[in-house]
């Protein structure tokens, strides 16, 4: 640990600001993911719903930072000001979760403009008080640490590594057991322990400024202000990079609730220990060339991301290392929640790999890319320390720029490069721009380049890039596994995600972002349709959440009895790349068919509509953000759109969390294997609209759906019955979404 005074008190003074901003991480991140979470409960899960909350997210911490740089530079007693932002920080913790139930209630439904008014109006304050912290705690480290690199490199460190600590720990351990008012409580009592912390005799050592030892700070960098540019630029590929890894990725580990946690946290640990390195070389070697090193890692962050998407797509599509993404691509829950099989090796290989390949993914795409962006920060925040006295104001403007340009790359790459592109050629651009940097390194190991020899390498590795790197779509559909033989894949990408759909001669299967959505023939989907519709007292207008391969919107539009079905459809990818199949034209332009681009629960928070069916086939109810249309609230929130005596339809794919869910909203219940039927007034059976809806099919898929509906499991007291003991899915308690918690408590109930 540094100690730069060699005195026993300064030491402790540096562990304890280093284990502050550690926890100080941890909390900021506890918080992001919390409250990230809970504002789509209200504004909704889209892609534009995500994008507006993270951006507003990371402009409130790119203005703190500027605030954070010029209160470095004004106030005397600095850890006093950062002990009251922790503070602040706990008090708004504390009145977060009532103040956002209030704001959502009020405004849920809204328009994005309103919404995105809303969500800044909740996320501005907490989010400047945190940007607040790291050119603060610059100012005051530096005062007592010799070197601005070493304080910023050191500081980095330790506030990053916290930060991936708390992504993991905020949806493996906390929300995963006790929900997400349980996390935001958490990080409210890691603030107060801050402040008591900052209140010990140790912390008050270094309120003073003294004079710190060691070699002068280095002078100003040839770059001038251009610095901010490439701060800017680095930060826009840096989420650039993260988007299309996130994309990739996500279709190999599904939809997951832990994938974006994971992936958060092996960014931010590479980023941690890239600056840990960075601190470590310059110290080793004091006359190293920092421009030229930050030049240098640009371009290998570039070549890494070409090699590693270049050789996972050539050994997919030519070797035996097929088989990992075939693992990954069969199961449907990413980590697996059971130990593995040790019936054989293979078995029990197979079962631990679907354990782990969450986190093995990101360590190969995305860690030692980021391992190289660490090491990068400190460097270009030394280049731009113009004036050695502005330690803090230096920190903030690049911070500052730095979030400006993640925001930029962010809208760019979610809604306009991989849109209009695809994830190849969008890889492409950001492996060309990094290049491009690289090229600017005038030295390699103290050899001097010439710039034409330097530009000649460029275009070679963009030659190279274009040539190794798949086609657009071709990735996808390495990645997928195909149905069997004789089927056409049709793919789309868009802002949405990627869909793959594959066909032959009637036969569908449909995938988002490599998770099963639908098949057809699907004698489930049929059978939960007729059953709706056999217990509906009137059919005359029904509300379908969630397309998926149609057959449900196809066969409500086949009842006489139908005047208007309304279609909520989060994915206009899935939609865009249907119509490519003649197969779903008469569905999709039948004019009784009115489609709705959002998600379910923004829809019904929109409208005061009611429906004589609801018929639900959205998402597993392990899928990230599934809660929000499988909790409580939401199965309470459709109860009122229902007419008196309408059937609300849910899919299962789990027995006990769901059911009992769906009974503690809705009195009346039908729960089968493969879906449930709940309704606001006891349920009467009509036989002859079943009749008829069953005569729309051949005799032999009628008797499957005969056989299907004959699987009853019974009504509400049976349900209840069935699952007692088991939680409720609420929305600040989404227990089936979050399932490794549950999963562990059976595990344990069965030991």
């Amino acid at each position: 640990m540094i100690n730069p005074s060699g005195r026993p008190g300064k030491e402790r003074s540096t562990r304890l600001l280093g284990a502050v901003f550690f926890l100080s991480g941890l909390a900021s991140l506890i918080y992001q993911v919390a409250w990230q979470r809970l504002l789509t409960v209200h504004y909704g899960v889209g892609a534009v719903s995500i994008t507006i909350i993270v951006s507003i997210y990371m402009l409130g911490l790119g203005l703190g930072s500027l605030l954070g740089g010029a209160l470095a530079e004004r106030v005397r007693r600095k850890l006093r000001v950062y002990r009251a932002v922790e503070l602040a920080l706990a008090a708004f913790g504390l009145a977060s979760l009532p103040f956002l139930d209030f704001l959502g209630r009020a405004t849920a439904g809204s328009s994005r403009l309103v919404s995105g008014l809303c969500m800044a109006a909740f996320l501005c304050a907490p989010t400047l008080l945190m940007g607040i912290t790291l050119p603060l705690v610059t100012k005051a480290f530096a005062e007592r640490v010799s070197g601005f690199l070493e304080t910023v490199s050191f500081l980095y460190f330790v506030n990053t590594l916290g930060a991936a600590a708390g992504a993991a720990l905020a949806s493996y351990a906390i929300i995963s057991f006790s929900g997400l008012d349980t996390a935001i409580y958490v990080a409210v009592a890691i603030n107060l322990l801050l402040v008591a912390l900052l209140g010990l005799p140790s912390a008050a050592e270094t309120g003073a400024p003294e004079p710190a030892a060691g070699p002068t700070p280095p002078p100003a960098s040839d770059l001038g202000r251009l610095c901010y540019l490439l701060v800017a630029v680095s930060g826009f590929l840096a989420i650039g990079y993260e988007i299309v890894w996130l994309r990739a990725m996500g279709i190999l580990v599904k939809a997951s609730p832990y994938a974006f946690s994971t992936v958060l946290a092996v960014y931010l640990l590479g980023i941690a220990l890239g600056s840990q390195a960075a601190r470590a070389r310059i110290r080793r070697r004091p006359g190293t060339d920092q421009r030229n090193l930050f030049f240098l890692l640009q371009g290998a962050i570039g070549l890494y991301a070409l090699l590693s998407f270049a050789a996972y797509y050539q050994l997919t599509i030519r070797t035996p290392a097929a088989a990992l993404t075939r693992i990954s691509f069969q199961f449907d829950l990413h980590p697996l929640p059971e130990l593995p099989g040790t019936g054989s090796a293979a078995e029990f290989l197979t079962g631990l790999f679907a354990m782990t390949d969450v986190l093995l993914w990101p360590l190969l795409f995305v860690f030692p890319a980021t391992l190289l962006m660490g090491a990068s920060f400190p460097l270009i925040a030394s280049l731009s320390l113009f004036r050695p006295d502005r330690e803090g104001m230096t920190v903030g403007a690049v911070y500052f720029f730095n979030v400006v340009g993640n925001v930029l790359g962010g809208v760019a790459t979610g809604f306009l490069l991989l849109p209009a592109l695809g994830t190849e050629r969008t890889l492409l651009i950001f492996v060309a721009a990094s290049l491009v940097l690289g090229s600017c390194a005038r030295r390699l190991r103290e050899r001097p380049i010439a710039l034409p020899l330097r530009l000649a390498a460029v275009a070679a590795a963009l030659l190279g890039a274009f040539l190794a790197l798949p086609g657009p779509g071709r990735l996808y559909r390495a990645m997928h596994t195909s149905p069997g033989e004789g089927y056409q894949a049709f793919v789309e990408e868009g802002l949405d995600g990627v869909v793959v759909t594959y066909v032959n001669q009637g036969k569908v299967w449909n995938y988002i972002d490599g998770l099963g959505h639908g098949h057809r023939p699907g004698t489930v989907y049929r059978t939960m349709t007729v059953e709706a519709f056999a217990w509906a007292p009137r059919v005359a207008r029904a509300l379908v959440i969630g397309f998926g391969a149609g057959s449900v919107t196809e066969l409500a539009l086949a009842s006489p009895e139908v005047e208007r079905v309304t279609l909520v459809e989060l994915n206009e990818t899935l939609l865009r790349n249907l119509r490519k199949i003649p197969l779903f034209d008469p569905i999709l332009s039948d004019p009784r068919l009115e489609i709705v681009l959002d998600d379910g629960r923004r829809e019904l928070l929109r409208t005061n509509e009611r429906f004589d069916l609801i018929l639900m086939d959205p998402i597993r109810s392990t899928t990230a953000y599934s809660t929000n249309l499988y909790s409580r609230q939401f199965f309470e929130l459709a109860a009122r759109h229902l007419t008196p005596g309408g059937v609300l339809l849910v899919w299962l794919d789990e027995f006990f969390v769901i059911p009992r869910t769906l009974a503690s909203a809705l009195p009346h219940l039908r729960c089968y294997v493969g879906f449930c039927l709940a309704s606001n007034q006891p349920m009467r059976e009509n036989p002859e609209r079943r009749q008829e809806l069953l005569a729309l099919h051949p005799p032999a898929e009628r008797e499957r759906i005969l056989r299907m509906r004959g699987r009853a499991l019974g009504g509400e007291r049976v349900v209840l019955a069935a699952t007692r003991g088991y939680p409720i899915n609420q929305d600040w308690r989404p227990v089936s979404e979050y399932y490794l918690g549950l999963g562990l408590r059976r595990w344990l109930a069965r030991r």
